[in-house]
């Protein structure tokens, strides 16, 4: 059995949008479930943003800022996001979004693109990481 410095965890996770985009019926409950599990039998320090916390600031300083400063060697790391992701055609194929709290529709800029959550925990240094996306289009 390994032994890993910290057990982080980011676990996201929208049930209610706003401007007009549809709402979703378990997001939030399986997100609070994961979270719960995490901390109480597993140990995880878990940075939740449940509904209206995951707003698009508040995900990109959690991933640039927040977990740049905590994440050391030897560390493992759970991230779980919940709500609606989008692929969209570009230049280049097709691109990957994952949608915060308060996107706007048709406005790219308001979400969060797969590369820039790629990036960022690929920064990281942490020993282990498991990524899971429950959205539409998480391959990107």
């Amino acid at each position: 059995m390994h032994d890993f410095g910290q057990s982080l965890a980011v676990v996201v996770g929208i049930n209610q949008y706003q401007h007009g985009i549809a709402p979703l019926a378990t997001a939030m409950t399986d997100a609070k479930a994961i979270a719960h599990i995490l901390k109480e039998y597993h140990d995880y320090q878990v940075f939740s943003l449940i509904d209206e916390e995951a707003t698009l600031s508040k995900l990109k300083e959690l991933f640039q800022a927040s977990l740049p400063s905590l994440v050391q060697p030897g560390d493992r790391l759970f991230v779980y996001f919940a709500g609606h992701g989008i692929a969209l055609n570009g230049d280049e194929g097709p691109k990957g979004y994952l949608i915060p709290k308060d996107a706007v529709v048709g406005d790219t800029n308001t979400y969060l693109s797969m590369d820039e959550l790629y990036q960022a925990l690929m920064d990281l240094p942490c020993h282990h990481m498991l990524t899971v996306l429950d959205c539409c289009f998480a391959g990107g």
